[in-house]
């Protein structure tokens, strides 16, 4: 700075002996040009040190980010994600290859306590034919499932067969109006988009005066988009109405070749043991009741629960 404000006036000077080069400072009093130049010194001075001071308040932002960022994993999630193993499903008794299992969504639920929660499908030649969600309560790890077969399925759990549905999980209707499917992925994947949108669901809850009613939130983007391996299903997506980020109910939308066409059809599954109800625009087009029957073996809905180990339970406290 100091060799810089010497070259500075070292330079006016300079040309203000210089007449011939129409130099604006000529004739001005010393005292003016010393305040102009200590003008200049000090703006640059002062706009050098903001930036000094921005650029310091950023590194230090970036620090407690850092610091702040640095998270321990819960305990409770390895064993999460070890549990899926648990259960084995297939497509029917003659199956010998398991279902595939995917983690398509972690969440949390602070409206209801969980802080840990994790959503899994069960997919069957890139289909999805079953949905879990396991979430930790009363000490226990819960797998909850429902079955998204357009057909039948059962599961197993150290080789026993604990859950078969006598029917299919789902019914799926033509989406009204719709447009064909488009010819290629990308112009399905838009369609989809756009009739999710058309579509609601609203949590009626579990008290009988529905006080506790609540519209949820469609999340913009699937869960997840099939992998087909089926010649009759061209494509489709699964997406999901939340509470925060808990899903709740579950649409399907799928491109299914008929006899004649090829044609999108729409089906809602659900994720919750309170009722459900799903419109598209403003009809509803599906009701689910409070409470389902979920001891069953032979019913759609299913819940297993396992109790947590001891040491686990303490490290969560």
């Amino acid at each position: 700075m100091i060799r810089n404000v010497g070259m500075w006036r070292s330079a006016i000077s300079t040309n203000s002996r210089s007449a011939s080069e129409g130099d604006p400072t000529r004739g001005l009093p010393t005292s003016l040009l010393t305040l102009r130049v200590g003008k200049f010194v000090l703006t640059q001075f002062l706009a050098i040190g903001l930036l000094s001071v921005i650029a310091n308040g950023e590194d230090t932002a970036k620090k407690d980010v850092d610091v702040s960022a640095v998270k321990t994993p819960s305990p409770l999630r390895k064993v999460m994600d070890e549990s899926i193993s648990w259960n084995e499903l297939f497509a029917d008794e003659q199956s010998a290859t398991p279902m595939t299992a995917r983690v398509v969504m972690r969440w949390a639920n602070n409206t209801r306590g969980s802080e840990d929660g994790m959503t899994v499908l069960f997919l069957n030649a890139g289909r999805p034919e079953a949905v879990c969600c396991m979430y930790p309560w009363m000490n226990s790890l819960h797998h909850e499932f429902d079955s998204l077969s357009r057909g039948k399925l059962i599961a197993k759990r150290d080789g026993i067969v604990v859950w078969a549905p006598e029917k299919p999980g789902v019914t799926f209707l033509t989406v009204p109006d719709a447009d064909l499917p488009a010819e290629n992925p990308a112009g399905r994947m838009r369609q989809m988009k756009t009739l999710a949108a058309q579509f609601s669901s609203t949590m009626l809850g579990w008290r009988a005066d529905k006080s506790d009613r609540e519209e949820l939130r469609l999340l913009p983007q699937p869960l997840y988009r099939y992998e087909s391996k089926r010649s009759d299903l061209v494509d489709g997506a699964v997406f999901a109405f939340v509470q925060g980020t808990d899903p709740e109910s579950l649409l399907l939308l799928e491109a299914i070749k008929t006899t004649d066409r090829t044609q999108w059809q729409f089906a809602f599954a659900r994720r919750t043991s309170g009722e459900l109800e799903g419109r598209h625009k403003d009809k509803v087009v599906w009701h689910a009741d409070r409470f389902p029957e979920n001891g069953d073996p032979k019913s759609t809905h299913r819940a297993l629960g396992r109790p947590l180990d001891p040491s686990l339970i303490e490290a969560l406290k």
